[in-house]
């Protein structure tokens, strides 16, 4: 019988916390990018609104990103469900903005996508 108090998170939830903070940390280079330099983006292929509000949404979410990403590491349930939900907002606004930059939302919707997968499979 061991005494010690098992304060580990599972190793998925550690996966999926790293692979969160880096797509977060993705999507504010990302927000910063859109702010700062158009030229890198293709505006007129957007389907709704200018670059300047994408890059505010993504500065935003990835912020949100960031934080969800350090209380998955805490182990908290809250930190797992809103890291889900986190991870599916990530995938829905690179998908309908994938069209200023189709090869970066593409990484980040796969990396949002193994997020939702670790998250839910190594729920406990």
């Amino acid at each position: 019988m061991s005494t010690t108090s098992s304060s580990r998170i599972p190793s998925g939830w550690a996966f999926a916390a790293v692979v969160i903070v880096v797509a977060g940390s993705l999507d504010v280079i990302w927000g910063l990018a859109a702010l700062s330099d158009k030229e890198y983006f293709r505006e007129g292929e957007l389907l709704f609104e200018t670059l300047q509000t994408w890059g505010w949404i993504y500065l935003i979410v990835g912020a949100i990103q960031l934080g969800i990403g350090a209380l998955i590491f805490t182990g908290h349930g809250l930190g797992a469900g809103l890291g889900m939900f986190g991870a599916f907002v990530g995938i829905l606004i690179n998908f309908v903005s994938i069209g200023a930059y189709p090869l970066w939302s593409c990484i980040l919707i796969a990396l949002n996508f193994v997020v939702l997968f670790q998250l839910a499979t190594n729920w406990e």
